[in-house]
């Protein structure tokens, strides 16, 4: 089956800009423009015309020299539906077990967060709030209409309960002695009164820590990770403007650091009692101007790296060998659609069971389990994200093939 979309090699110049949603800075410049994407690569249909049928939409980014945030200004939230099919759980791949562990068991020293109460904004499915619980004895409240009750162990610790709604002012009176929000700050097109709302709810208790993670924008646009790129994020931040944009916000900014190899970013913070906190750091002037550097040679740069898989899969399909992308995930969908010609990759392997038999958006390749490979016998397995890359060599390696490897 052909899985051919237009190609487009332009892009537009003299665009229109809006104010920054984070600063409300006049000066952004639109620098890299990538028409008709998924919308949300996350969610998998259950069938392929369903999938290649997918509700699209323009992403049209823009630099921020003011607070040096990127963020997509062609984004309509209303385009977006976070249900249960939503699955971003990576809990099932023991690297990123591991890694979340040690994330927990961190917090949980740093905070002293034992026998306390937690809340996770956008807790997803509820692996990591079971963590906290149950590694700290702690008791936990998560918010997320992506939830599905009867995935993880809801009595962990001191127990915990999932809301499948939004967090929001509603629900100011729940206790907190912790609260944390993994990867939801680059889902809200308006981070600003998002956060205030949050520093809102925490009002009376400013001893409160608050940890936040998201994706790193200089592993996208400096290390060009240009399949992090998708409609879903319409922000991009830089550890500057992530810094600035929590002080602007009411929080004083404990420290900033990057995670699982350089592709997270994390924050720590607590309600600021200092106006001062709110002002913006002479490093984070100095990181904005080396990031503006960075983006005006970004769109060349994904141009060519693009060019180059074509290329690849272009000479790949003409001597006939079986090609296979490992992980159903958002970069995984963002390589194939990016791409737009991938006609000889049928199949995408995926280790979350909850994921296989369900279709990628967009481009509509099946996600199958690794066992498939010992009938489809690839010559070729290519890894969407290279952390994951000594873990799925040693788990082919167990089903006793042996193709070839290639990292995006």
């Amino acid at each position: 089956m052909q899985h051919v979309l237009p190609i487009i090699e332009a892009v537009p110049e003299n665009l229109p800009t809006r104010a920054c949603p984070a600063c409300q800075g006049a000066r952004a410049q639109v620098f890299f423009d990538l028409p008709s994407l998924p919308v949300n690569c996350i969610s998998l249909w259950p069938t392929d015309e369903e999938a290649r049928s997918c509700p699209r939409g323009d992403i049209r980014l823009a630099f921020c020299p003011d607070c040096g945030a990127i963020f997509n200004q062609a984004f309509d939230s209303r385009a977006l539906e976070y249900d249960n099919r939503y699955d971003n759980a990576l809990h099932f791949s023991p690297s990123f077990q591991r890694y979340a562990e040690a994330l927990a068991d961190g917090l949980i020293e740093r905070y002293q967060l034992r026998n306390k109460d937690i809340i996770e904004v956008g807790c997803g499915k509820g692996e990591f709030l079971e963590l906290l619980c149950s590694r700290g004895g702690n008791r936990g409240l998560g918010f997320d209409p992506t939830y599905e009750p009867g995935r993880v162990d809801t009595g962990a610790g001191g127990g915990f309960r999932v809301i499948a709604d939004y967090y929001s002012d509603r629900y100011t009176s729940y206790p907190a002695d912790f609260l944390c929000c993994r990867h939801v700050l680059e889902h809200i097109f308006s981070p600003r009164s998002f956060l205030m709302d949050i520093r809102r709810a925490l009002s009376t208790r400013t001893r409160c820590g608050v940890f936040f993670e998201v994706p790193n924008a200089f592993a996208v646009f400096r290390d060009l990770g240009i399949w992090d790129i998708i409609y879903e994020h319409c922000f991009y931040y830089s550890p500057g403007a992530l810094e600035r944009l929590f002080r602007a916000s009411g929080f004083a900014v404990i420290s900033t650091y990057q995670t699982f190899e350089g592709q997270y970013l994390c924050l720590e913070g607590k309600p600021a009692t200092d106006a001062g906190q709110r002002e913006i750091s002479t490093v984070a002037r100095e990181e904005v101007a080396e990031f503006k550097r960075t983006i005006e040679r970004f769109a060349d740069d994904y141009r060519e790296r693009t060019r180059y898989w074509r290329g690849e899969l272009l000479a790949l399909a003409k001597s006939g060998q079986r090609v296979v992308l490992w992980g159903a995930g958002a970069k995984g969908a963002t390589f194939l659609n990016a791409l737009r010609q991938v006609s000889n990759i049928q199949y995408i392997v995926d280790i979350n069971p909850h994921k296989q038999g369900m279709f990628v958006p967009g481009t509509g390749q099946k996600v199958v389990s690794p066992q498939f490979l010992r009938e489809y016998l690839p010559h070729l397995v290519v890894i969407s994200n290279r952390n994951y890359e000594a873990e799925i060599k040693r788990t082919v390696g167990e089903l006793g093939l042996r193709p070839a490897f290639q990292v995006v």
